[in-house]
This record gives C-alpha cells, structure tokens and sequence, in this order.
C-alpha cells in the first residue's frame, strides 16, 4: 500500500484531512470519502443519495425512492439539486490526494414513480492538477441557520467570492439589503408556510418527516429535527398533528408571532439564477450551490434556504416580478436570507455503512 495513504488511513485526525494536498497514485478510498460527503445537506435532510463502489475509481450513485417528495417536489428537481451537493462534496473531499470526483454518466431522471433503489449516475476518480480553493473541513463546519441574526449585513468580500464562484458555472449571484426587500422576502416566507401547511397533503408529507425529540432524530438519522427547526417538539406536532387549533384566533397570531421572532437581525436577502430544466442543470447547479455554501461557512456566514418561495406556485410569481431576475432565458431556483447567528444546532445523519450498497 502507498506509504502516505497508509498513515492517512491509520491516523484518525488524518483521517479528517487536515493535510494538505497529497499527491498520490493511489485514489482516495470511497468509504473514507462519503464519510465526508455525508454532512452534505439534503433537501428537508431526507439523504437519498446511495453509493455502489464498483472499483478503486468507480462508483454508482443511487436514490432511494422512500427518501423522496412526491408532493413538496413531484419533479425531483430539488432531490436532483442535492445529489449534485453530494457530489460536489465526495470531490472536495478527494481533493487533498490530487484527485476529483466526475460524471460519467446520468442515467435516468429522479422518479417519484420509482419503487425500488435507482441507478441514477456512475462517477469516477480522476487525478487532477487543479488546486481545491476549499478546505474539506468546511464540510463538517457547515449548518444551516434558522435562529435569529445579529443584524450585520453580508460582508463583501464575501459577496465578491459568491459572485465569482457562480460565475464558473455560468450562473449569476444577486443580493439585497434594502429593508423593502428584505421585509418582502422573509413575510412572504411567512405567508407560504402557512398556505402550505393549509394543504393535507403537504402536512402528512412533512409530518412523516418530522423528528419531535431527540430521540427520535438519533434514532432515524435523518429529516427535520425541530431542535434545527428553532421550535419545540410538542408545539410542531400539535401544528402538523391538531392543525385546525391553529388556523384561527390567539393561537395562530401566536404562531406567526414566534416563527417571524426567528427572523429578527435578518439584513440580507440573496438569490441564484441559472439555467434550470434539464437533469444536467440541476446537477451543475447543485454543485456551484456545495460550493457558495462552503464559502459562506468559510466566511463565518450561514444561510437559511428559503424553498418554498419557489416550489410554490404563488409565491414564486411574486418572486419573479419583485426581484431582480436573470437574463438569457435563466430562472430564479434559490433564494435565502444570509448572515451571522450563534452556532446552530447541527442535524443527524445516516451512517456511511447505511449510505454504501453491499455488493
């Protein structure tokens, strides 16, 4: 075995990488690699992504259709989205060994309509000469933020390596920290969690995903622990569990009154927009998304992923015609708010023996 590759397994504060880049003829074990990859956020952190390592430099990627959103995302676009982030990860990871993860072929489109583990792509490892910008242990510093902030708007420099960064994807960065729009964006937000949660549908769906306690969020690894969520357990079962006690009255002004006191100290207001139709474009998306995540960790800054303003029909209108929209026929398909918080309370996830598929 390599002689580097060898302490690098053996050594297990190596084992998370703080070397830095090792040049080795030898490609990076892909266990070691999705133990990184596995801190990738997910959408609504359901972790549909499934690894078949077929040799050294080969792998499959699956999707399991249980962990998918037939209401919240029939389409699969954004479950599309977060496979591209997985991927992204797993190549940052190989980076410090000279290596990159690629594509070597989409398969077929995510389904809903699937019944069974999917193939979805086949990637490789490649060596490469390219210099990784970001240090993989971003990976395990990155949260998401749905607390308070402190009020300061986005630093620029910040701004300035986001716009960059979208940039080699050919996609464009916007921002704003003008309180109209910023008070637009996150009471918007507001309105179309209520409208959503209206729908039965939507509730079962996120009531299945929901994870009340501790317990519950060790025990299954996975979907929204409402620790992360900034509510308590019991308050979020009665509103998915009792919903029509908070429809109306005290109890709803209540409601909206807590969720929006989360939002207090929000300053900035960001968005992307790319091209967005096909299976390819959600993936490259999703990579350039790992990325200006990664960054903004790098920054000290987090985000709050506001998805619903675009999955929702209505609101995604809304959306169109207030902000500044991209031009060359590119979509409007991310939108959050960013800024500085307290360190949020990081999610559960599945372990790389369950996320590896036994041959």
């Amino acid at each position: 075995m390599n002689g580097l590759y060898f302490i690098v397994l053996s050594n297990p504060f190596q084992q998370l990488w703080s070397l830095t880049k090792i040049t080795s003829s030898v490609p990076p074990n892909w266990r070691e690699l999705i133990e990184v990859a596995r801190w990738a956020p997910t959408i609504h952190n359901l972790q549909p992504h499934q690894v078949k390592i077929i040799s050294e430099n080969e792998a499959e990627l699956f999707y399991n259709p249980e962990r998918l959103l037939p209401v919240e995302d029939p389409e699969s676009i954004f479950t599309t989205v977060a496979l591209g982030v997985f991927i992204e990860h797993l190549s940052i990871a190989a980076a410090p060994f000279g290596y990159k993860v690629i594509i070597d072929q989409i398969h077929n489109p995510v389904s809903t309509q699937s019944t069974k583990t999917t193939l979805f792509a086949t990637l490789r490892l490649v060596s490469t000469q390219e210099k990784e910008e970001l240090n993989k242990e971003l990976i395990f510093e990155r949260r998401t933020s749905r607390t308070d902030y402190n009020g300061d708007s986005l630093n620029k420099n910040t701004i300035q390596r986001l716009e960059k960064e979208a940039r080699k994807f050919g996609q464009d960065f916007f921002y704003s920290e003008d309180k109209e729009i910023v008070d637009f964006v996150v009471n918007l937000n507001e309105e179309t969690l209520f409208e959503d949660l209206a729908s039965k549908p939507t509730r079962d769906e996120l009531d299945r995903l929901f994870r009340y306690s501790k317990k519950e969020a060790k025990t299954h690894k996975d979907g929204l622990w409402t620790k992360c969520m900034g509510f308590s357990g019991g308050l979020t079962k009665s509103i998915f569990r009792n919903h029509n006690r908070w429809i109306k009255g005290f109890r709803k002004k209540l409601l909206k009154k807590y969720y929006m006191s989360t939002f207090k100290g929000t300053s900035t207001i960001c968005w992307f927009g790319g091209q967005f139709n096909t299976t390819a474009e959600w993936i490259q998306s999703g990579r350039m998304f790992a990325r200006n995540w990664l960054i903004m960790t790098d920054e000290n800054a987090y985000i709050h992923p506001f998805g619903s303003l675009i999955t929702n029909a209505n609101a995604n209108k809304k959306i169109i015609d207030k902000l500044t929209t991209p031009e060359n026929s590119k979509k409007i398909w991310m939108i959050f708010r960013a800024g500085y918080s307290k360190i949020p309370t990081r999610s559960f996830r599945l372990s790389t023996n369950q996320i590896v598929i036994k041959a």
